[in-house]
């Protein structure tokens, strides 16, 4: 009686079918760790994905608000002398030029690629709107400055 035994009862059984009873949960605990680790590994992805969007987006904005910035620092010199503050009024060839090199200076330093979409004055030319894109077109940002004189 090799395979078999038998009980007080006096039927004979299988002792493999008692083995196989015992294994029936190893297939449902394989599959859970399995979606254990598929589950955390698309949330590490998904962390790290959102943090450098989160990261790329911020910088993008700087770049924008800097180059907006030194923009309208380029007024009209004309404009400073012996006029009242409401007066003072952006160059707009010096402004265009200005942020283009502080885009490109900005953008070389933190490492990113960027297009700048638009650069502008308002009617009064007094407020100088820099609009920027990342080469990939995922991104965009804005930036506005206004020009200010000091008292």
């Amino acid at each position: 009686m090799s395979g078999r035994r038998c009980d007080p009862g006096g039927s004979a059984r299988s002792t493999s079918g008692r083995r196989l009873r015992g294994e029936r949960g190893t297939a449902f605990v394989t599959a859970m760790v399995v979606m254990f680790v598929v589950t955390g590994s698309a949330a590490l992805y998904l962390a790290r994905d959102v943090n450098q969007r989160v990261s790329d987006r911020s910088t993008m904005q700087s770049i924008a608000f800097q180059s907006a910035r030194a923009g309208a620092q380029q007024v009209d010199i004309g404009g400073l002398r012996g006029v009242e503050e409401t007066m003072v009024v952006i160059d707009v060839v010096a402004a265009e030029r200005a942020t283009r090199s502080t885009a490109a200076r900005l953008a070389a330093e933190y490492g990113v690629q960027i297009d700048i979409e638009r650069q502008f004055a308002d009617e009064s030319l007094r407020t100088w709107t820099v609009e920027l894109s990342a080469v990939d077109g995922t991104l965009r940002a804005r930036g506005v400055a206004r020009v200010a004189t000091g008292g």
